[in-house]
């Protein structure tokens, strides 16, 4: 299995970058216009991106606010199916949120994983910006 593990620092508080995770307007803000956000474990995250011809739809499996957001990718690309992606948020001592990011469960290490790895960089580039500014910088627009 090959794992994707990322972590940024945000001035903001864990909350404000929990709502970015979780809400159609926090997700619209840094990751697609294309968001129908559903709340509670057991719903979806059902996101389109342009060009693509499915929504790949993230399950929500943990959800507390401030701390931690866990989804199962239930459709989408083939490769992406039955991964998991774990958002761990943490007040820094000196100020601002630790975000940790898992994406686990891709079965190799390929193209498409080295392509995802930085497509992710990229979008906590985009998180980042998005709460520390509040300027919506979405990298799809649908």
């Amino acid at each position: 299995m090959a794992d994707i593990a990322l972590q940024t620092r945000i001035d903001s508080t864990p909350e404000t970058v929990y709502r970015a995770l979780s809400t159609a307007e926090g997700v619209a803000g840094w990751f697609t216009t294309g968001a129908e956000i559903g709340e509670g474990v057991g719903a979806l995250h059902r996101l389109s991106f342009p060009d693509a011809p499915m929504t790949w739809d993230f399950r929500i499996d943990q959800a507390e606010p401030g701390k931690r957001l866990a989804q199962t990718v239930v459709a989408g690309p083939p490769q992406w199916v039955g991964t998991e992606l774990l958002y761990s948020l943490e007040a820094h001592p000196e100020g601002g949120t630790v975000v940790r990011f898992d994406h686990t469960g891709f079965a190799k290490i390929d193209d498409m994983f080295r392509e995802v790895t930085m497509g992710w960089a990229g979008m906590f580039m985009r998180l980042k910006e998005y709460v520390e500014t509040g300027t919506p910088v979405p990298h799809f627009t649908v």
